[in-house]
């Protein structure tokens, strides 16, 4: 491709079960995004979570360890090798990458239409 890309660790959050009290526990998990200079992005298929639901086998209640710091070092590590590999010209394997919504109010934002489908699609929902 011949636009320069640079890749980035991103989150989301998502409901990792419940807590004993029956809410949604809400965590968050890590991925890695490829973006070029006009905001065309790519996320990576592989996410890192940022806790683990467990149950304890004495009191049947769910617990959740936090594994944040773990992962952003392994999204990192991923983030960091692509750089490298787009540093010495040789590119990923784009068999690992899916596209995302270009950037918000980027080039290739604009020139994609984001904004009016969006627009279409809160109308008749």
């Amino acid at each position: 491709m011949d636009t320069k890309y640079k890749a980035y660790v991103a989150s989301d959050l998502y409901q990792a079960g419940y807590s004993c009290d029956g809410h949604p526990f809400i965590a968050e998990q890590y991925y890695v995004l490829i973006e070029n200079e006009a905001g065309r992005r790519f996320r990576h298929v592989r996410t890192f979570k940022g806790v683990n639901a467990y149950v304890c086998e004495y009191t049947g209640e769910t617990g959740f360890e936090d594994l944040r710091t773990s992962a952003i070092r392994r999204a990192q590590s991923l983030a960091d090798r692509v750089n490298a590999a787009f540093d010495v010209d040789v590119g990923v394997d784009w068999d690992y990458w899916d596209e995302v919504d270009p950037a918000y109010g980027s080039d290739e934002y604009v020139s994609q239409g984001i904004e009016a489908q969006r627009a279409h699609a809160d109308r008749y929902e």
